[in-house]
């Protein structure tokens, strides 16, 4: 499937437009289309490991709950863990997607199924 057809997609389950203002939701990282998405890996929170992880198993597209990138990005370079995290998926064509608060307020997200393990 194409990157952008699964970015239509998780923007149905999740609207964008219901995440909190503060947040850094959607498509963060792209590499230049055309980009196939076959594999996809999913995550918590996007680390060094987690990246080796996906490289491993070929993941062309990377869905992380929590955004790895929060305040703006300055430079890119080897410096720091997030800008590695931008080195190595733009290297290695993998997109980085986190629909984090979007996901927490849509219908039968993570406040809905939270709600429903409580007993509504």
């Amino acid at each position: 499937m194409e990157l952008a057809e699964v970015v239509s997609v998780l923007g149905r389950l999740a609207p964008l437009a219901l995440a909190e203002s503060w947040d850094n939701v959607g498509l963060l990282v792209e590499p230049s289309p055309p980009h196939q998405v076959r594999t996809l890996l999913l995550t918590n929170d996007l680390t060094e490991d987690v990246m080796e992880e996906a490289l491993r198993v070929q993941a062309q597209l990377i869905l992380s709950y929590h955004p790895p990138l929060f305040r703006p990005v300055t430079r890119v370079t080897m410096a720091t863990w997030k800008e590695r995290l931008v080195v190595r998926a733009l290297e290695n064509r993998v997109a980085i997607y986190s629909p984090h608060t979007a996901f927490d307020a849509s219908p039968h997200g993570v406040n809905d199924w939270l709600a429903k393990g409580l007993g509504e």
